[in-house]
């Protein structure tokens, strides 16, 4: 399935934009006068009003190309929540999304915002261990891994998202490391690691995936959310607006299905 494209250096949107959740109730009157009102949970969606400016031409011909693949509002595509932390249960690593191979973690630790929402993480295993999470993301997306870390005793860790990789210094001091960029080229999916190495204990706060290329604040989160499989174009009808030589502005509205 195609992705909503990126713009510039790797955003979904330009600010500012508009994101409206709605949600759907089932109601019946009865005979008696009483009213039964129930949750429609596959009725909610959220609708996206964005506006585009200074857009090059590239940009205009990926919006172009996914509207007629879409065959405006009839097909469907992916659209990745510019506002989310993609990461599923970023403070509870004790979930089946995370996959911590032969590591063990504890949680309640003193994180950098002063609360005890870190968690400890250890390799006691003879090799390198990741800490890791896989998301219905493109390879070929643009998205920011970034996390908070710390270690009684100096050393190293490192931060990957499928091949791709980048090493830093870890110490007793908090520190927020990230890697920004692209993953497998043509992968269906993403992994976002951080890496121990054997024998060495970190505590690691606030774990986010977002789409662009670099770490914005902090959200954490619970269920992943904020990969919408099912979203539309609202209109049959794209307009772009050339306001000067090889730059156009748009104003595009999309429904996800939740």
């Amino acid at each position: 399935m195609s992705f909503y494209p990126q713009i510039g250096a790797g955003a979904v949107t330009q600010l500012p934009f508009r994101r409206t959740r709605k949600w759907r109730a089932i109601a019946n009157v009865l005979e008696s006068g009483e009213q039964i009102i129930v949750p429609d949970t596959t009725g909610g969606q959220v609708e996206w009003n964005l506006r585009y400016y200074d857009l090059s031409d590239a940009e205009v011909a990926s919006l172009n190309n996914l509207f007629t693949a879409s065959m405006g509002s009839w097909g469907s595509f992916i659209f990745i929540d510019p506002l989310a932390n993609l990461l599923g249960f970023s403070e509870d690593l004790s979930q089946p999304g995370w996959q911590l191979g032969l590591l063990t973690q504890a949680a309640g630790v003193n994180d950098p915002l002063g609360t005890q929402r870190a968690s400890s993480v250890t390799n006691g295993a003879s090799g390198l261990q990741p800490l890791s999470q896989s998301l219905g993301l493109s390879g070929d997306y643009v998205a920011c891994f970034s996390v908070w870390v710390r270690a009684d005793a100096a050393g190293t860790v490192t931060l990957q998202r499928d091949a791709s990789q980048m090493t830093a210094p870890v110490g007793p001091q908090w520190t927020r490391l990230y890697i920004g960029g692209t993953g497998t080229s043509g992968a269906a999916q993403s992994t976002f690691s951080i890496v121990l190495a054997a024998g060495q204990t970190i505590d690691v706060f606030g774990l986010q995936v977002e789409a662009q290329p670099y770490p914005s604040v902090y959200r954490p989160t619970t269920a992943a959310l904020g990969i919408y499989d099912e979203t539309y174009f609202e209109n049959d009808e794209l307009t772009v607006t050339s306001t000067a030589p090889g730059l156009s502005s748009c104003a595009i509205k999309l429904i996800s299905r939740v």
